[in-house]
């Protein structure tokens, strides 16, 4: 003789609730690591939607904090690392095409 499973309506909801945050913990764990997501280049344009903050780099939309959206400039040089699923900006470094200071020139 089989069991009958007596799941109640609120009890499924709990459980599929807590299934749905362990996976999104997972996704989140998995996204930190390597191999990352690479751009060199110009970047094209920053965007705000849904109160996050993105840079476009035609390749990609890249999610970034407030303070890195708001000195980023359109047109400016960078390279951009990146994670994969989550497309979060790691670390962005500025390129000049001024030569750099060498001490007492």
């Amino acid at each position: 003789m089989i069991p009958k499973l007596n799941i109640s309506g609120s009890k499924f909801e709990f459980t599929l609730t807590c299934y749905q945050k362990l996976v999104s913990w997972y996704r989140d764990q998995t996204d930190l690591l390597p191999p990352y997501g690479n751009y060199q280049g110009i970047l094209l344009g920053k965007l705000i939607e849904n109160n996050k903050h993105y840079i476009d780099l035609g390749v990609d939309r890249v999610e970034v904090d407030k303070v890195t959206f708001s000195i980023l400039e359109d047109g400016e040089n960078i390279k951009v690392r990146y994670t994969r699923l989550g497309k979060r900006a790691i670390n962005i470094d500025r390129y000049s095409n001024e030569p750099s200071f060498h001490g007492n020139e």
